[in-house]
């Protein structure tokens, strides 16, 4: 197998395409219809909460753990009777209240614009789902409908994780990293002309293994994830290695070679100038 620099791009792209898949998203149509709409000119929105358990490292929300937000309402324009605040969560066992109502996902509020005081108080509570991947979640997305149109008062999404995930995705980084580095070298040695056939082996077998996590990740599977992309690693370096070694060797051989030409010229000087003096009677 020749591997050629064409090759080291297609073997980037594929990665960076399966990187992507790693944050495939939850609930994302509603979520781009939600974010395309202009924010509410008819009040302001302040988060005065937003709490959750964190992966460790990161501020992803640990799946499975309990989030809780409130977000408070000012400024409620006075030039309106009424609007109707619609509330959407991708939490689990979610509930919400706001004044007088209690709230679920799915369901509106008709705001009465004239009564409201300075503050509106939205308060929000549930479960982050129990995901095996990295997913972007909606905590809290609220809009506005009223008479002029339909606007956006805000959207509140994080993404769910945990360290077992957190660990396959950064092994099966590192993993594309190792390949990408023997891939080159493999290719510099091909380009020398160096044969390097047992490097090239152990890096069909570490995309082998990169394959198997990524379909194991994107499974829901993390950890037979994390141990294919550790498998990946392992032939990657093998093969970088063994590519090294070849170079090595094959450079070791060519001083080698020159070295001998060099004696072999210095001996046959010596020898050309011992007769030459001969002829000349100097000793």
């Amino acid at each position: 197998m020749k591997v050629h620099r064409g090759h080291i791009l297609i073997l980037v792209v594929i990665g960076a395409f399966c990187l992507m898949l790693l944050s495939t998203n939850v609930g994302e149509v509603h979520a781009e219809e939600s974010t395309s709409l202009p924010t509410s000119p008819f009040l302001k929105v302040e988060i005065r909460n937003l709490g959750y358990e964190k992966v460790y490292g990161t501020e992803m929300v640990r799946n499975g753990s309990e989030v809780s937000i409130k977000v408070v309402f000012t400024n409620i324009s006075k030039e309106l009777d009424e609007s109707t605040l619609s509330f959407y969560s991708e939490l689990v066992g979610e509930e919400g209240h706001i004044i007088d109502k209690v709230l679920k996902s799915g369901g509106s509020y008709k705001l009465d614009h004239q009564k409201a005081g300075e503050e509106v108080i939205v308060s929000w509570s549930g479960e982050a789902p129990d995901v095996r991947k990295r997913t972007t979640c909606t905590l809290l997305n609220i809009t506005q409908e009223t008479t002029e149109g339909k606007y956006l008062v805000i959207d509140i999404a994080r993404e769910v994780s945990s360290e077992a995930i957190e660990d396959a995705v950064i092994a099966i980084n590192k993993a594309n990293e190792s390949i990408a580095k023997a891939t080159l070298t493999i290719a510099n040695a091909s380009k020398a002309g160096i044969e390097a056939s047992d490097a090239e082996t152990s890096l069909e077998l570490a995309n082998e293994h990169l394959n198997n996590s990524y379909s194991l990740y994107n499974e829901g599977k993390p950890q037979e994830a994390l141990e294919e992309a550790e498998l990946a690693l392992d032939s990657a370096k093998e093969a970088e290695d063994k590519a090294e070694a070849a170079i090595g060797g094959k450079m070791k051989g060519n001083i080698a070679l020159i070295a001998a030409v060099v004696v072999i010229a210095i001996v046959a000087y010596l020898v050309l100038t011992q007769k030459r003096r001969k002829k000349r009677k100097i000793y």
